[in-house]
């Protein structure tokens, strides 16, 4: 215990024969810009291991998809184009929904910008 303090006494009179010196003015200010570079370079970095992540966790799925449907065997896709008799019918549907799209536009326009 005696040279612990010894040893204590030794450092305090070591420090108290520093000369105490000033930090420059400038010091705040080149150590905040410091740490703002390191917080872009920590932020940009976390971006790019989640990005990479991300992209791994995505091609690991891609490929599992694909061997699952390679193993199962792919189903056959057949098309049946509907009856030209019904067609008259689609043309109706389609162009009342535009048209009422269209009203739906422009009543927006004209009243929607007057409650702003």
């Amino acid at each position: 215990m005696n040279e612990k303090k010894q040893e204590d006494d030794w450092l305090k009179s070591l420090f108290s024969r520093m000369p105490e010196e000033e930090l420059p003015a400038s010091f705040g200010e080149k150590m905040m810009k410091r740490i703002e570079a390191e917080t872009v370079r920590l932020r940009k970095r976390n971006e790019r291991i989640g990005l990479a992540l991300v992209i791994l966790a995505s091609s690991g799925l891609i490929g599992l998809a694909t061997a699952t449907l390679l193993y199962i065997g792919l189903p056959r896709i057949e098309w049946e184009l509907p009856e030209l008799s019904t067609l008259p019918f689609y043309l109706y549907i389609g162009t009342l929904s535009l048209l009422l799209l269209g009203i739906d536009h422009i009543l927006v326009r004209l009243y929607g910008k007057k409650n702003e």
